[in-house]
This record gives C-alpha cells, sequence and structure tokens, in this order.
C-alpha cells in the first residue's frame, strides 16, 4: 500500500514560514545594506518626472489632476492656438499653417539615368539523377536479358519468353545501353 500524499498545507508549510520571516526581518536587512550596492534602488511611493527630476508621490500627481480638471478656464487657455499656428490673412481670416514639403525641390531623376540592377549570373541546372537512375535499371536488367539470349540461342524459350526478351532488350535501348541488339 502506498503512503498518503501530504496535504497541500503541509507542503506550502515551508515556503510560509519563509515569507513570514521575510517580512518580519529587520528593515536594514530588507532594504538599505550600507554595505552593499543595490541593482536598484527601492522607490516606492515617488514618481521622477524626466526633464525636471524632482520626485512627486502619486498622491500630488492626483492632486494636480483634480486641480486641472476642476479649473476649466486653464483648460481652455490652453487649447487656445498660438499665435505661430495660425496666420491671419489681410482680411483677418484664419488660416492654418502652410504644410511644409518635404524631400528636395528639384524633379525626379529619369529613370533611365539610374544605375541598373545587375543582371543575375545564370546557373546550371541541378544534374538529373535520370541518368544514374537509367544506369542503375541497365545494372539490374542486363544479367536476366543475357540468360535469356543464352536460352533463346539454344532453343530453349518459348514464345512467351522470346517476347519477355524483346521487351527488356527495348528497354535497354531505352535506358542507353550500347550492348542492346
Amino acid at each position: 500500500m502506498t503512503p498518503p500524499l501530504p496535504s497541500l498545507a503541509s507542503r506550502l508549510t515551508p515556503l510560509l514560514l519563509l515569507l513570514a520571516a521575510g517580512a518580519c526581518a529587520p528593515t536594514e536587512l530588507r532594504d538599505d545594506n550600507p554595505g552593499r550596492a543595490q541593482a536598484f534602488p527601492p522607490v516606492y511611493n515617488h514618481t521622477v518626472i524626466p526633464g525636471v527630476g524632482e520626485r512627486r508621490t502619486w498622491s500630488q500627481i492626483q492632486a494636480e489632476q483634480s486641480r486641472a480638471d476642476s479649473n476649466p478656464t486653464a483648460t481652455a487657455q490652453s487649447r487656445q492656438p498660438d499665435d505661430r499656428q495660425i496666420r491671419r490673412d489681410q482680411d483677418g481670416t484664419d488660416q492654418p499653417p502652410p504644410k511644409r514639403r518635404r524631400g528636395s525641390s528639384s524633379p525626379p531623376p529619369d529613370p533611365a539615368a539610374l544605375p541598373q540592377p545587375p543582371r543575375p549570373i545564370p546557373v546550371p541546372p541541378p544534374p538529373s539523377s535520370q541518368s544514374a537512375t537509367d544506369a542503375f535499371k541497365r545494372d539490374l536488367i542486363r544479367p536476366e536479358v543475357d540468360r535469356m539470349r543464352t536460352d533463346d540461342a539454344m532453343g530453349r524459350l518459348d514464345p512467351l519468353g522470346q517476347r519477355d526478351l524483346m521487351r527488356r532488350e527495348n528497354d535497354l535501348r531505352q535506358w542507353g545501353d550500347p550492348l542492346a541488339r
């Protein structure tokens, strides 16, 4: 009889003890150990704004957002276009800024004057395996044809055997046998 499997609680008990011991450890062991450099210093509730370099807490950021949302005049002023973005006509009508063109102002070059891509070098076709196959078939059938020719010369080949001999000789000719009749 096999012993019963340990329950899930008994298997997880050592892990839970280790986690509890780590949570109860003094802060100098858990966080910054002055004798050892850390790869990433702990940042708990601070946000560094790139380019400004000041640290703000999450609650400060939320407070600024709520102030900006509750003040509609500040958002309306930020939505007004800048003087540089809109030009005024002589009539006083607003016009969007002209779109900038990209690239050169010269016409495109003549396609015939552009360098042509190199021509591909013709590659010979892969060698055919047909000749090797034909040679294998010739070598396989030649001894049998020789035996049948000998039997035919001595008169021991019946008409069906003579028909088979003729067919095999034709096959040898098709496969390029120089000794075929």
